[in-house]
């Protein structure tokens, strides 16, 4: 029997770890082949990020280690991979996964410790590799899908693979057992679960249609029923769907409704994130009342990445129209089921002026609290990744370490990296800059929620833009460093400047446990932990510009202190009380609510007390604040108290 050591290591989120899935499909299949499994032991999985050279030397004899490699591992793999033919010089060390590039002849001549790598999908090649292993005298270039080693130093390319057309060969590795032995360890483990293979789009920035080919493939529901049983008897506490859209396919809905009644029966999975199919059509809706009703459900994805057509064009998206945007975001809204966007900085083609105004659009079309923004990674392997598409857009890079968010601070001296996109044909770096502290300010202010009302005010009762509010609140900040304002202005742009020179991207915040944390995330949790300092500094920001943008003192200050007082009590707070009343002489809750819609009604003197009950209160635990409503509950929209009841004083009580 020769030992085979399967690789994918990721990082800890405090003592959540993924099982690793890819290096399980590997070992089912494997496997699940008789001559493979009469002549190969595999050994226990390496998935926990510990010292490569301590990894090295633990592993018995291995004849064959593969390594199942992407941004969050890369160079962590490579290590590995040299302290394997190290201390095990006569293994064959196999690397695969997204981030292997296709054309490796550079790679090889950098990591001469790497024997082969693998293109695309792996189950089916790396049995191959096994076998051809057997062979007295083995040829690697008979396997196709491979890169490998020549004798003159040159590396032999096998022709492609076509892709895997029954996907019912390759076994479950849940159901299989291959992760049994670890449901003992002390972990709370995570588990990914893909139900179809393929994507129907070519997008630029992406490179998911090239790694599984573009054809949609299914895995049977019988498998993936089977699977979801055995996520609820071993307590998996969140299921990462792996899917390109889930929510394409008709089936899609009923494999829903089976994680529902897994989690009824045994209380796991706890929650479910998913990467929702692009045209966000009703099944989708379908989906997520179900999962919303089950407690698995963490936000809808309404997808975007750009609002301006030239941009649109360059990366080959199409996108849901703002019309339907706003139908679909008000549908949602109906039911109660939280919904994000998502939008990528510094694509081709985006300037400031129109990356601002596509968010303007987002905000006029509903969508309020869930709108994440994010940097441009350039993949490998992506059509971004193409010295021509570079020079084409003039795309200019910066390499800096991976933001890995939410996980635990590493000691790691070993450092990821990704490539961010900082320049463009279109896009000057230091209008990159421009868009990073907006994006931050937005996020901040509006999608979680710490000045939002106050935004939707200005616009319904003062006709003031989101855009120009926000790019108000910056300039607040620059001009009055001593606010909180400033102070986090100042701290957050420290941080990018040193991020484009290398630098880390994300925050720790001792006070709110060992995590690292986005800027935006890390600017709320320090300003609601001064929530009564930082609204008395923001009201007389609102003022200047209410006044500054024509809007009467006759029409404003007589509700403005209670506009401001009421933006900070329906922010949920580390100290939030169970049971808040605020008296009240203006509808302020009626007016948002209808402000939500695009069609605020007028504000009216209206005496009421509004009894504002938690479901979540802290006494003052910051660190289970910060999980809950920030790292879980961004995209539920969670900073919010939604249990409102508003009594009219001197009338009936009315529930809102």
């Amino acid at each position: 029997m020769q030992n085979v050591a399967l690789v994918q290591v990721n990082y800890r989120f405090g003592n959540n770890v993924f099982l690793p899935h890819s290096a399980g499909l590997i070992r089912a299949y494997c496997e699940s082949i008789p001559e493979i499994a009469d002549n190969f032991k595999f050994l226990d999985f390496v998935y926990l990020r510990e010292d490569p050279t301590e990894v090295a030397q633990r592993l018995d004899a291995p004849k064959i280690v593969g390594i199942s490699c992407y941004m969050w591992n890369w160079e962590w793999s490579k290590k590995l991979a040299e302290q394997v033919k190290k201390f095990h010089p006569d293994c064959l060390v196999v690397l695969g996964g997204p981030q292997v590039p296709a054309q490796p002849q550079d790679f090889f001549e950098s990591t001469p410790y790497v024997d082969l790598v693998v293109h695309y999908e792996g189950e089916i090649t790396f049995s191959e590799i096994l076998r051809e292993h057997l062979r007295a005298n083995p040829d690697y270039s008979r396997v196709d899908g491979i890169s490998v080693r020549g004798q003159d130093g040159q590396h032999i390319q096998t022709p492609g693979r076509a892709r895997t057309q029954d996907l019912e060969v390759l076994p479950s590795p849940y159901v299989a057992g291959c992760f049994d032995y670890l449901m003992s360890e002390t972990y709370d483990f995570h588990a990914s679960q893909e139900t179809h293979r393929g994507c129907p789009y070519s997008c630029t920035f992406c490179d998911w249609g090239s790694a599984v080919f573009t054809k949609i493939r299914q895995f049977s529901d019988e498998r993936l029923y089977s699977e979801l049983e055995w996520f609820g008897k071993n307590q998996i506490e969140l299921l990462y769907n792996c899917d390109a859209n889930f929510g394409l396919l008709n089936r899609d809905l009923s494999l829903t409704q089976k994680m529902a009644e897994t989690k009824k029966a045994f209380g796991f999975p706890q929650q479910f994130r998913a990467a929702y199919a692009k045209n966000s059509n009703l099944k989708i809706l379908e989906i997520a009342k179900i999962l919303n009703d089950s407690g698995m459900n963490k936000g809808v994805t309404l997808s975007f990445q750009s609002m301006d057509d030239r941009t649109l064009e360059a990366i080959k998206r199409t996108n849901i129209k703002v019309q339907n945007l706003k139908e679909l975001v008000g549908l949602y809204r109906e039911e109660g089921i939280p919904t994000y966007s998502e939008i990528i900085m510094a694509l081709p083609g985006e300037t400031y002026e129109s990356f601002a105004d596509g968010i303007q659009k987002i905000l006029e079309a509903g969508q309020h609290d869930g709108l994440n923004i994010y940097v441009c990674i350039v993949i490998p392997n992506s059509e971004l990744a193409d010295p021509d598409y570079i020079a084409e857009h003039g795309i200019k890079s910066v390499r800096m370490p991976v933001l890995l968010q939410h996980s635990s601070p590493s000691e790691d001296p070993i450092v990821e990296y990704y490539d961010i996109v900082v320049e463009t044909k279109s896009l000057p770096q230091k209008d990159f800059k421009r868009i990073y502290l907006y994006s931050w300010i937005v996020q901040v202010g509006h999608c979680l929620g710490l000045t939002q009302y106050l935004a939707l005010y200005s616009r319904h009762r003062g006709n003031i833009s989101y855009k120009t509010f926000y790019e108000s609140l910056l300039e607040y900040g620059r001009q009055h460093p001593e606010t909180l304002m400033g102070q986090e202005l100042q701290s957050v742009s420290e941080v990018f400047d040193g991020a484009v020179q290398g630098g880390d991207w994300g925050v720790v915040l001792p006070r709110f446990g060992e995590i690292v944390w986005p800027t935006e995330e890390a600017s709320f949790l320090n300003l609601v932990c001064d929530k009564r300092r930082f609204y008395e500094e923001i009201s007389q920001f609102l003022d200047s510009l209410l006044s500054e943008n024509g809007v009467a003192k006759s029409t404003a200050e007589h509700d403005l202190s209670e506009l401001v007082l009421y933006q900070e009590k329906m922010i949920i707070d580390p100290h939030t009380q169970p049971v808040t009343d605020l008296d009240l002489e203006f509808d302020f809750h009626g007016y948002f609510d209808s402000a939500y819609t695009g069609a605020a009604s007028g504000l009216k003197e209206k005496p009421n007390r509004l009894t504002i009950t938690s479901d979540a209160t802290f006494q003052g635990d910051l660190e289970s604040y910060a999980r809950t409503i920030v790292w879980y509950g961004r995209k539920a929209n969670k900073f919010r108290h939604s249990d409102v009841r508003v009594e009219l004083l001197g009338v009936l009580p009315a529930s809102q």
